[in-house]
């Protein structure tokens, strides 16, 4: 008798398929329990090891042992003609039927009559608002996101039908075995996104965040939560020969539910123009399905004539959305190599335009170009654009940055709707119009559009990153930082300056510094890392750390060092390289300014008047400051009715945005230069000690020549005395941080005199 034939004979074989069929139903089983208990996936992986273990077992089980009516024996203890292996098979068939039949019945239910909302996983939460060093370290994106919304949601409930008319498009998945096409798959979806922002009534969730989720398996209903929309569109590309094969699905999140969904086949001929058309008939059928009516506004500019130029814009623009001079200049290549594949591709030349504008030298931006470069730059590239199409969103957009580095600040919020007009989802533009609105002084708009660039794109890099400073400020510093955090998993960088910021916000210098140097190690050259990084060690006393972080920032560093002399030097070089630069310009008048030079102080600001809400005030990155030195320089030369008309400008800025928006020792300390500007002491010493009060730990905002004539008053001393007190404790921290827990050691280390003058 053959091995096959006894295996047969013995059940064997019945005992290994019933085994396997018994085993696959209780892991299905298994799976749906502990999911609605909470189980860890251990346990589960663990069930699958015993039960493939237990197979081996099973069958050797069979081959010894045979049932009998006295019960298990061994087989050599039968006598011939007594065994009753043929009961036993009609036993275990009827076992392998029945375990089929209640599988059969267990798919059916899953495919078809399961609540999908019933599988998203449970997921352990972080219990402590601030985790250590070490959680910091171990907490996955996802669970900054989690944090992030929980946040968002106590601060700012959603409307409760705002998530009944929008939607998301995951980018499709490709089928193909050949690599080429994933930028088609990824192509479709960016073409169907655009298409559908043109509708009026549906809010489209933007690129930057719906693409976080390529190749993510997790459930519709989660991404959806993340996303804040009510409808998810996803779908595959397949190609096959000469054949395409795209297959789209419309998804209601909360249930669940396929509301609708297509295939379409084409003949591979013209790839883009297949794009353009699967595009406009999805968008169609979904605009039916949703019972969306509403006219279409003006469509995108069309995609590339070829894959590679295609391929190197959506790097380029990719590396962009990170942010850090590094990123931004790899994207600046690929954009540029997109450009020289297809030179009639006028998206790639309006995406070059802003990447090279965020090259630009400024505490704003990330590069060391000169606004003179940029304008060359990046304008021919808008030129080059508007020949080929004169009114598509990254156009606008182009023109709306480098509106922000010409100072043109109406320009910047213009260019920036312009951009939106077209396409409402575009996060940089609805980023753009954030800035737009702060530099003009519609402090209420700008929090507004913030709080809705962050509904509209929960994900975006650049959103977030200049979000949290705000958010901070304004009293917020846990939803802040959730924020902050939830950025690592596209950008380590950008979390770590998005966290320092925060930090800033609560004066916690070591933890701001220790966010910076994880920062500067990724990338040492970004300029905006090295303003801030050079302008904490400045605060702390550490002047010559300061110096040699970066030789770009060095003018900067001289004059908060309140080294005046060098400043005007450093900067008056400076200013020859980059004529056009008011940021050097208001720094170049503050460092005359302290020196004494009034006359020559008010011809440099009186040049870099810029619009406002209110008229015309000094240009500013960060404060109002040199707009109230202004007005005291012309106080001090006699010019009492151009001092009183600043003045006026001064009191209507901080009117509009009130002291809520910003931190309450600031507040106060404006507010006590705003009472001696208008001859106040009284009013002055008060502000000064609510400052004090809400700890103010910045010496260098008490050198400021305006508070001159109450120095000598025993309440300024007292507050001065307190303010240096709390300036010291951080300096001690920072000098702990950098000599003892040093986390970068291998990419910076202190002067040795840091440590040993401590």
């Amino acid at each position: 008798m053959s091995l096959f034939s006894e295996l047969h004979r013995r059940n064997v074989v019945r005992v290994g398929v019933a085994y396997a069929v018994v085993a696959w139903l209780i892991l299905q089983v298994a799976d749906v329990v502990m999911e609605n208990i909470g189980a860890p996936a251990w346990v589960m992986q663990a069930l699958l090891f015993l039960l493939i273990l237990g197979l081996l077992p099973a069958l050797i089980f069979a081959w010894v042992f045979e049932l009998t009516p006295d019960g298990i024996k061994r087989e050599s203890e039968i006598e011939e003609g007594v065994s009753v292996v043929h009961q036993t098979r009609r036993k275990l068939d009827t076992l392998i039927i029945a375990t089929l039949a209640v599988a059969v019945v267990y798919l059916f239910w899953e495919g078809r009559l399961r609540d999908p909302s019933s599988d998203t996983p449970a997921v352990a939460q972080e219990t402590s608002s601030i985790p250590t060093k070490a959680q910091i370290a171990a907490q996955t994106g996802m669970d900054a996101l989690r944090q992030q919304l929980d946040a968002d949601a106590a601060a700012k409930a959603s409307p409760a039908s705002s998530d009944e008319t929008s939607i998301a498009v995951l980018p499709f998945v490709n089928l193909s075995s050949d690599p080429e096409q994933e930028y088609f798959s990824d192509g479709i979806s960016e073409e169907l996104l655009n298409v559908l922002a043109q509708i009026p009534a549906l809010r489209v969730a933007a690129r930057t965040s719906s693409f976080q989720f390529k190749g993510d398996n997790r459930d519709i209903s989660e991404i959806a939560a993340l996303l804040k929309v009510g409808h998810v569109l996803e779908g595959s590309v397949r190609k096959a020969g000469t054949r395409l094969r795209i297959t789209a699905q419309l998804i209601e999140a909360e249930g669940g539910y396929h509301l609708w969904s297509e295939t379409y086949d084409r003949e591979l001929e013209d790839i883009f123009a297949i794009q353009d058309e699967i595009s406009a008939a999805i968008a169609d059928a979904l605009r039916a399905e949703l019972a969306l009516d509403e006219a279409m506004k003006p469509g995108a500019s069309r995609v590339a004539a070829n894959t590679p130029a295609y391929e190197a814009f959506l790097k380029g623009r990719a590396l962009i959305n990170q942010r850090g001079q590094q990123a931004i200049s790899e994207g600046v290549e690929q954009l540029e190599r997109s450009v020289r594949l297809d030179p009639g591709y006028a998206p790639a030349r309006a995406q070059l335009a802003i990447g090279i504008a965020l090259l630009a030298n400024s505490s704003g931006t990330y590069g060391d170009l000169s606004v003179e470069e940029v304008n060359e730059r990046a304008g021919e590239q808008i030129a080059a654009a508007e020949a080929l199409d004169n009114d598509f969103a990254e156009l606008w957009a182009a023109r709306a940055m480098l509106s922000r580095i010409n100072f043109d600040n109406r320009g910047y919020l213009e260019n920036s709707e312009r951009a939106l007009a077209i396409r409402p989802n575009y996060s940089d533009a609805l980023n753009w119009r954030v800035n737009g609105l702060n530099s003009l002084g519609m402090w209420a708009e700008a929090s507004e559009a913030r709080e809705a660039l962050l509904q509209l794109d929960p994900l975006s890099v650049v959103g977030r990153l200049n979000a949290v400073g705000f958010i901070a400020g304004e009293g917020q510093p846990e939803r802040a930082m959730a924020i902050a955090r939830s950025i690592a998993p596209q950008s380590q960088w950008a979390s770590h300056v998005a966290q320092a910021r925060v930090y800033r916000a609560e004066q916690r210098d070591d933890r701001q510094l220790e966010q910076l140097l994880l920062a500067y190690a990724l990338d040492a050259s970004d300029l905006l890392v090295n303003f801030l990084m050079s302008d904490l060690l400045v605060d702390s006393g550490l002047i010559d750390e300061a110096l040699r972080i970066d030789r770009t920032v060095r003018p900067w560093v001289l004059l908060d060092a309140n080294r005046f002399e060098e400043a005007e030097e450093a900067l008056r070089e400076a200013l020859r390289a980059d004529a056009d630069s008011l940021e050097i310009v208001t720094s170049l008048a503050a460092s005359i300014y302290f020196q004494g030079r009034y006359g020559e102080a008010v011809e440099l600001w009186q040049r870099a008047l810029v619009p406002s809400k209110f008229g015309e005030a000094v240009y500013a990155n960060g404060g109002l400051e040199n707009t109230a030195r202004l007005v005291h320089a012309l106080q001090q030369m006699g010019e009492d009715d151009q001092a009183a008309k600043q003045l006026e400008v001064l009191r209507a800025f901080r009117a509009s945005f009130g002291e809520e928006s910003v931190q309450a020792r600031y507040w106060f300390l404006g507010e006590a230069n705003m009472a001696l500007l208008a001859g106040d002491r009284d009013a002055a010493l008060k502000a000064l000690q609510r400052a004090d009060e809400e700890g103010l730990a910045d010496v260098d905002a008490l050198n400021e020549p305006i508070l001159n004539t109450i120095r000598d008053e025993p309440v300024f001393e007292i507050v001065r005395q307190n303010v240096a007190s709390r300036a010291v404790e951080n300096r001690e921290k920072v000098v702990t941080l950098i000599c003892e827990n040093n986390p970068v050691p291998d990419h910076w280390r202190p002067l040795e005199s840091s440590c040993t003058n401590g």
